[in-house]
């Protein structure tokens, strides 16, 4: 199956997607008609054997595997940041997310995207020496780093990343990037100053051919989520997240059981 991700991407046309921690829930995402899906390292169990496992399930289902690699950018500069990717890109991934603290792990994991290890020991893509050249420069062309800021010093590099030959698609994390332009801990999705740091990406996304990626945060009924989804795209956001199923099962459900307590209490 095709990648219903690069299809948008390469169209123009606004993606959604979502965390999914199992590959039964992958399969019904992709059968919902969500068009990507997130594999998370940093913050769930799954280790390389289950991230590469929910990678195959998203093919399958015809549904994109983006995985965001293990990181603590909160930390500061971490040179394992491009080893994990290696070892992303090693096992299938055609999208990663990068959560990085500053513009040199970016660099970093901009030369890893270039190398041509890609499902090496799964797949050898070269059937001879000819093919060396311009399969490898294949591969580089469908690879997708996304850097993810959501530090302070990963904002403040926004306009020196998404102007870096070879960064095609930059996610801005909303919670943490409100966090930190607010000074607040609880998120403000709608506060003026994230919003003109997201206007601020999409015209430099438009300048640079870059698509703006971003996620709805966190809300508490189905109807604002769904807002913040029209709001995004209305702002020029062409690659969306809806935080994950499992936060979409919790939120419905809340509602769900609320209006049936009477019945049991």
């Amino acid at each position: 199956m095709g990648s219903p991700l690069l299809e948008k991407l390469e169209a123009g046309r606004t993606s959604l997607g979502l965390y999914v921690n199992s590959a039964d829930m992958v399969d019904l995402c992709g059968y919902l008609g969500f068009d990507w899906f997130g594999i998370d390292q940093m913050f769930t169990a799954n280790d390389w054997s289950r991230t590469e496992d929910l990678i195959r399930a998203g093919e399958a289902a015809g549904i994109t595997p983006v995985v965001r690699v293990q990181s603590s950018p909160w930390l500061g500069y971490d040179h394992r940041i491009a080893v994990e990717l290696s070892r992303a890109f090693g096992i299938g991934t055609q999208f990663a997310f990068v959560s990085y603290s500053g513009k040199a792990e970016i660099d970093e994991c901009l030369e890893v995207a270039k190398d041509w290890h890609r499902k090496v020991l799964i797949i050898h893509p070269y059937s001879d020496f000819a093919d060396w050249v311009p399969v490898h420069e294949e591969q580089a062309r469908q690879r997708f780093l996304i850097p993810q800021p959501e530090t302070p010093g990963a904002l403040d590099d926004l306009e020196a990343i998404i102007a870096e030959p070879g960064i095609r698609v930059v996610f801005i994390a909303m919670t943490d990037a409100s966090r930190v332009l607010t000074q607040s801990h609880t998120p403000d999705w709608y506060h003026p100053g994230l919003w003109e740091y997201v206007d601020r990406a999409v015209a430099l996304g438009k300048e640079h051919g870059v698509t703006i990626g971003a996620n709805t945060s966190y809300a508490y009924s189905l109807d604002e989520l769904k807002n913040r989804i029209r709001v995004l795209d209305e702002h020029g956001v062409r690659m969306i997240m809806v935080q994950s199923a499992n936060f979409l099962y919790q939120v419905a459900m809340t509602d769900f059981l609320r209006d049936l307590r009477p019945i049991f209490d």
